[in-house]
């Protein structure tokens, strides 16, 4: 009897969660309610995907400015909303 792999898509999730991520933002300003906290979740989704994807493909060392760059704005949106 043959297992069934999963095989999860990191590259096409993290694209997917770029765009969530734009949509949030949109939607922040354009609506009365506060999504600032899931815009938060979304971009440490985001950057733990990353990681993932990074991981899975063996390129961490190619990837580490990209990781990088999604960490510096999960923590600069964190801090200008909440502080």
């Amino acid at each position: 009897m043959e297992k069934n792999k999963i095989d999860v898509k990191w590259s096409t999730l993290y694209r997917l969660l770029n765009f969530w991520v734009i949509i949030l933002v949109i939607l922040q300003f354009t609506i009365e309610r506060d999504v600032s906290l899931f815009i938060i979740l979304t971009l440490a989704a985001l950057l733990i995907t990353g990681l993932l994807d990074s991981l899975d493909h063996q390129r961490f060392r190619q990837n580490q400015g990209r990781h990088l760059f999604d960490a510096v704005i999960l923590v600069l949106y964190t801090f200008l909303t909440y502080i």
